[in-house]
């Protein structure tokens, strides 16, 4: 709406506002019918917009330009100054009344601030490269455009010769080196411990350590469920035990701060106490470090307030 100048170009951008509507409405509708159907509309709200309030950890992004890896503290910088940078442009272009390629520079960053909302509450490093993706592509574009005006100031004969040459040369060192770092893993992959034993996990690299515990705790929740009790492991890692047994614990198999629903760790404190007899709860052993976005509120209830009856690998078990 930007660019309207005249009552024809007012329908032309509404002509093409509903059919991007139109085509957002597809999936949409289909997501929809989906949850009524299914009866999983009522959870769909509970976890995906009341729970988000939950959300009471987090990652300052700050700790981006501390990480270890040099790719993410380098682009760490970069995207904000990229975010600045574009939004400065589009306003001296705007004012100066300048249609040359602000077109391609607002919607490239309009959608990278559409994304960016992921790296909150949480900025690590997988959050910051899937909120960051657009940003990215924006700074390969100012590149290429800063690349092209270099190229144009230029003036000698065999420029496109040259421009050809290097390319080609920078092609064959990024090809040299991504070849190397896959034929470096390849090599590596073939030969690390792989898991033949455990179901689902066929052919995953695993130490025989880790195969050995997925082994002794699925083993130890057959033979518990034999004998009439529901298993349930509170922890991230719960999933990776469930997977092999073809289990689906809901909430227990991502125990983690604003994964629990609208009603949070109260919620779940107040289900296990609804919980009879035949449950066993396993949690970590206190001299193990929990993963730093586990309900520990709900840990420490069932340690303070359950009664410990056994021991598996790196869990305690309570009933």
């Amino acid at each position: 709406m930007i660019f309207v100048q005249d009552k024809k170009q007012i329908k032309e951008y509404i002509k093409i506002a509903m059919i991007r509507i139109f085509g957002i409405a597809i999936p949409v509708s289909f997501l929809f019918f989906y949850l009524i159907f299914t009866g999983a509309f009522n959870e769909f709200i509970n976890y995906a917009i009341l729970g988000i309030r939950t959300f009471s950890n987090k990652r300052e992004y700050i700790r981006l330009l501390k990480n270890e890896n040099a790719d993410i503290n380098i682009l760490a910088i970069l995207v904000p100054i990229y975010l600045f940078v574009s939004l400065l442009f589009i306003f001296v272009k705007i004012i100066k009344k300048e249609k040359e390629k602000i077109e391609d520079i607002i919607s490239v960053f309009l959608y990278s601030m559409s994304i960016i909302i992921v790296m909150y509450p949480i900025a690590d490093s997988i959050h910051f490269l899937i909120g960051s993706i657009i940003s990215i592509i924006g700074i390969i574009y100012y590149f290429s455009l800063f690349c092209k005006y270099i190229y144009l100031k230029i003036s000698f004969k065999n420029k496109y010769f040259v421009y050809k040459m290097c390319s080609l040369i920078i092609f064959l060192i990024m090809f040299s080196v991504l070849s190397s770092f896959g034929f470096k893993n390849w090599c590596k992959y073939i030969k690390q411990h792989k898991n033949l034993e455990i179901s689902h996990f066929k052919y995953v690299e695993m130490t025989e350590k880790l195969i050995k515990r997925t082994i002794n705790i699925c083993e130890y929740i057959t033979k518990s469920e034999k004998d009439g009790k529901e298993v349930y492991i509170l922890d991230a890692e719960a999933a990776s035990y469930m997977i092999p047994l073809d289990k689906y614990n809901k909430n227990y198999d991502m125990f983690l701060k604003g994964n629990l629903g609208k009603d949070g760790e109260d919620g779940e404190i107040e289900k296990i106490k609804n919980k009879n007899e035949n449950t066993i709860l396993l949690i970590r052993k206190e001299n193990i470090i929990n993963n730093w976005q586990t309900p520990m509120k709900v840990v420490n209830y069932i340690r303070n307030n359950l009664t410990k009856i056994d021991e598996v690998e790196l869990y305690d078990c309570y009933k």
